[in-house]
């Protein structure tokens, strides 16, 4: 029963992640580019700023909560199907830890601009700022994004070696995994190692998962 119960909640914490998470991963419409000038910046951090402090400051908070829920369990549960021997579940937690802490770094210094507008009223806004706290927490994500690529490619291997989760998801982890390495070259790498979590999370939450068997099973009441 407490193994059902954790299982569920990890799956739970794993979607609510992916809701809060997504917003900030989306990109405003009128995001600055290459060729935007300084006032350009101002601009942007002037009328986005509540937006930024809430999707990509406030919301990242309960994320990052709900994720490390879903990280442990699923270490505990990857850790559980491969045995002592195995070091495959160890791997994907490291990943993870990876991860959600160079999401939360990135945020941080995107958000740098506005957060000190927001809070000093002796602020003077500062295009070179912006420029230099945008390029720098986009490398951040990038980076973070190998963390995630780390995670689901070793919990993939798991899944392919124990059954502890369908095969196909697996098979479909590794690609994403390699979208997600690739990112500054496939825009979709990030959106694909989302779109893993969610699945992987919806499987835990049915219960649609096993100890290790061949097969994954739907968890019953007392198992």
């Amino acid at each position: 029963m407490a193994y059902n119960m954790a299982v569920r909640l990890g799956g739970l914490g794993g979607i609510l992640f992916v809701v809060l998470f997504f917003r900030s991963y989306h990109t405003f419409p009128d995001a600055p580019v290459a060729t935007s000038r300084p006032q350009d910046i101002i601009g942007y951090f002037a009328n986005r700023q509540d937006g930024i402090l809430l999707f990509n400051g406030l919301l990242l908070i309960f994320a990052a909560f709900f994720f490390l829920w879903f990280l442990g369990v699923l270490n505990g549960m990857l850790r559980s199907a491969e045995g002592e021997e195995g070091g495959f579940s160890s791997v994907a937690f490291a990943g993870g830890l990876v991860f959600i802490t160079l999401a939360l770094a990135g945020a941080a210094v995107e958000i740098v601009h506005p957060a000190a507008q927001a809070r000093f009223e002796n602020f003077a806004p500062n295009a070179q700022l912006g420029f230099l706290s945008l390029v720098l927490s986009g490398w951040i994500y990038r980076f973070a994004l190998v963390g995630l690529s780390v995670l689901i490619a070793a919990a993939s291997v798991v899944m392919l070696q124990t059954g502890v989760m369908p095969r196909w998801l697996a098979a479909a982890g590794f690609v994403a995994a390699l979208f997600a390495l690739l990112r500054f070259l496939i825009p979709l790498g990030g959106i694909l190692g989302l779109l893993w979590v969610l699945v992987v999370s919806v499987l835990m939450l049915v219960g649609l998962v096993g100890r290790g068997t061949n097969e994954p099973r739907r968890l019953g009441r007392g198992g």
